[in-house]
């Protein structure tokens, strides 16, 4: 076949599809540990959303790493071990640190904490562990990797890079101050300007009025479906015109966050599905992040909207 025929593939769009399919397969290996890996991460974070970039990150470093990982059966805590990085790096770009990482030592662990698993105490509940955010980093990803997602202590002294001991001193220090909280913190709420534009924003979606949105919409505004490449204001109102599912959005509080919600209908309730993160200029929506396809993106945390549930 002639290099010119058109018929032939280039060198540069052959390694492209098959980094394509390598990619997916990739996914696909780890699309039961997804959820796991947000669930830690939104609660590092203290946000459902943050929590999904970093998982979004997470990933795409550990495909273009995959061949440092030389036993596959230890994928998940690598992978875990990188989102927490992740997340330590985001806290400190954020500074949302409310106090600095203790050093962790031996001295440091109660006498009467030496065996596995136990601690000789209770793990937190879920109610509790909501709360971690008000955790310094080493306390807080302690807690969730035990008291949420059941990891062995020599597991979670791996992923953090760190010793049992250092670990049993942060998960018996986590679990005393969590206990010592009462609530949630609430997150800030929105001004009466940002108000005014969200509510204008979910009117027009839950009416279907594109044109209304388009107006709202900056025209290069950048529009980007979460796991799908940038999309024009067209195929993304065309997304929401073919769901198969009937739907709503709200204003509504995740985990004491004001966020627009995507709400779907099952039966005779309304669920909170996923949400959509906006950023404005001047009155113009200037990038909207839509999670629609994350489908984990909120099981685990706690949605308040009265008028919906």
């Amino acid at each position: 076949m002639s290099p010119d025929s058109p018929l032939s593939t280039s060198p540069d769009a052959t390694l492209q599809s098959d980094l394509e399919q390598a990619r997916k397969r990739f996914l696909a290996r780890v699309k039961d540990i997804r959820p796991r890996l947000h669930r830690f991460c939104a609660r590092m974070t203290g946000s459902a959303l943050d929590g999904e970039d970093l998982v979004q990150e997470t990933l795409a470093q550990a495909f273009y790493n995959l061949g440092s990982l030389k036993d596959e059966s230890r994928l998940e805590p690598w992978l875990f071990r990188i989102a927490h990085n992740k997340c330590v790096d985001f806290l400190r770009r954020e500074r949302r640190q409310r106090e600095e990482t203790v050093a962790y030592i031996e001295e440091d662990v109660p006498g009467d904490v030496a065996g596995e698993p136990g601690l000789d105490e209770e793990p937190v509940s879920e109610a509790l562990a909501a709360l971690v955010a008000e955790l310094p980093p080493m306390e807080r990803a302690s807690v969730l990797l035990k008291d949420v997602l059941d990891y062995r202590l020599a597991e979670i002294a791996e992923v953090l890079d760190s010793t049992v001991g250092a670990v049993k001193a942060a998960l018996h220090r986590g679990r005393t101050r969590l206990r010592a909280l009462h609530q949630v913190p609430r997150g800030a709420d929105l001004d009466p300007e940002q108000r005014a534009l969200v509510d204008s924003y979910i009117e027009y979606f839950n009416r279907r009025d594109w044109d209304g949105l388009r107006r709202l919409i900056q025209a290069d505004a950048r529009i980007e479906i979460v796991g799908f490449p940038d999309t024009t204001p067209e195929t993304y109102f065309g997304n929401y015109s073919a769901m198969p599912w009937q739907w709503r959005m709200s204003l509504a509080r995740v985990d004491g966050e004001p966020l627009i919600v995507h709400w779907r209908r099952i039966e005779d309730r309304w669920v909170p599905h996923t949400a959509v993160r906006l950023w404005w200029r001047e009155g113009k929506v200037v990038r909207i992040r839509d999670y629609v396809h994350m489908e984990y993106l909120l099981r685990y945390s706690r949605t308040e909207a009265p008028e919906l549930a």
